[in-house]
């Protein structure tokens, strides 16, 4: 349903310093109501109380000059349960500017705790009743669930959701505007990834019929702190961790995408441009530090040990697939909980933890402290012995078998280390904004 975001019909009487105003052919019980916003002449008050058709009464007194018969503009905040209390203090607190502007930008939801939408089948989403949304000079507000108009949806892709301005919600795989509109006529407000799989229900994996992962529903305020939320899933209610294995080219695809080349010690990634990267050259290896900035270029870290056993939770555990998987596919045996796809038994991958290696007893003369050139010409190491920094790998590879699993870990390959065997995975802080 689209709100007015004003009302001018008819004139007005103001008195500077008192706060009564008389309206000649005004309907303003019908629609002003308290917190509305009273603007003439660059002033804007707000309404305490709406007497009748042609009487209201602002909160403060009148700062303008007194003038008859002359133009206005109530200016109309969302009404109904859909308005929260927080919209209302913002509002009250414009002294100047446009709320237009504000009404444009408007998102609100019933419950800040959760996402805006909900999941109602296998390739269907609502958007939650109690939600106010604007875009442009109109604000939408949902008192019950809607469904949001979904496309032929295909296995393995990320969906936007946007609210367009003929009140319709609608998802497309267009991250810029969906089918039939245009930047100006809609405006996105989360989105989904349908998977090419279920997830796991227990601790034996998923199943192959594709649906809407319910972790990896995000919206404005919901949503990963980085800057492309495509290919996550939120892990419990503590961080967002991408979905699949980090492909070859990660900033054309994001560092999460379905049937893509694994990047690894055999099939490096490109070097992304905040590391110096052209677009075409691709890292000679792919060791710890690498598959690190690949990361941090995205805003994402690589995945500490705790944060790893949780994602991973639901797989198979103490099993692997036994060949190479190659590319980020679907292993049904190797998805978690939460969505996660060759969660464990297929790669290992680069931990974000390092471990520190002190030898025990009488120290042998290769145990000994020195500077370690093994950093790629970015200066040096200081350790014991030569391998005496170690950095974390988690999940087991597909040859291990009873070795894999969820807390599966290898502390014993160094920084510099580079295998056909390891790839990476991203996570993100959980962006919850009020």
């Amino acid at each position: 349903m689209a709100l007015p975001t004003y009302y001018n019909t008819g004139t007005v009487d103001v008195v500077n310093g008192q706060t009564g105003v008389v309206g000649h052919g005004t309907s303003w019980a019908a629609y002003v109501s308290a917190n509305d916003l009273f603007t003439l002449g660059g002033s804007i008050v707000r309404v305490a109380s709406v007497t009748d058709n042609t009487h209201l009464v602002l909160a403060q007194a009148w700062p303008g000059t007194s003038q008859n018969l002359v133009a206005y503009e109530v200016q109309i905040t969302p009404g109904g349960s859909a308005v929260t209390a927080g919209v209302r203090t913002v509002l009250d607190g414009l002294n100047s500017g446009s709320l237009q502007n504000v009404s444009g930008g408007a998102f609100l939801k019933a419950n800040p705790d959760s996402v805006i939408f909900t999941k109602t089948g296998a390739g269907t989403i609502s958007i939650k009743g109690g939600s106010t949304i604007g875009i442009g000079s109109s604000v939408y507000t949902f008192d019950t669930d809607t469904a949001v108009t979904m496309p032929s949806l295909a296995a393995g892709t990320d969906y936007a959701i946007y609210m367009c301005n003929d009140g319709t919600v609608r998802a497309d795989a267009n991250f810029s505007a969906p089918s039939g509109y245009s930047t100006s006529t809609s405006r996105k407000i989360g989105g989904f990834h349908y998977a090419p799989g279920g997830n796991a229900t227990a601790q034996a994996g998923g199943d192959t019929t594709p649906a809407i992962n319910p972790y990896s529903i995000w919206d404005l305020k919901w949503r990963p702190a980085c800057p492309d939320p495509r290919g996550m899933a939120l892990i419990g209610s503590g961080f967002w961790c991408d979905i699949y294995l980090c492909n070859t080219a990660p900033e054309a695809n994001g560092t999460s995408g379905y049937n893509l080349t694994i990047a690894d010690g055999g099939s490096p990634p490109k070097i992304p441009t905040a590391f110096g990267g052209n677009g075409t050259t691709a890292y000679g290896d792919f060791n710890w530090w690498e598959a690190a900035e690949v990361m941090s270029a995205a805003g994402k870290q690589l995945l500490s040990y705790l944060e790893f056993a949780a994602a991973m939770y639901g797989t198979t555990e103490g099993a692997a697939y036994g060949t190479d998987p190659g590319s980020t596919v679907l292993r049904i045996a190797y998805t978690s909980r939460w969505g996660i796809m060759l969660a464990t038994g297929n790669m290992w991958v680069w931990g974000r933890d390092l471990n520190y290696y002190l030898a025990g007893g009488a120290i042998a003369t290769d145990e000994a402290f020195s500077w370690h050139d093994n950093t790629q010409s970015r200066g040096q190491i200081y350790s014991q012995g030569t391998y005496g920094l170690n950095a974390a790998l988690f999940g087991g590879i597909w040859s291990s078998g009873a070795n894999c699993g969820s807390r599966a870990s290898s502390w014993s390959h160094y920084p510099w280390y580079s295998g056909s065997d390891i790839g990476a995975r991203g996570r993100a802080d959980h962006l919850r904004l009020a």
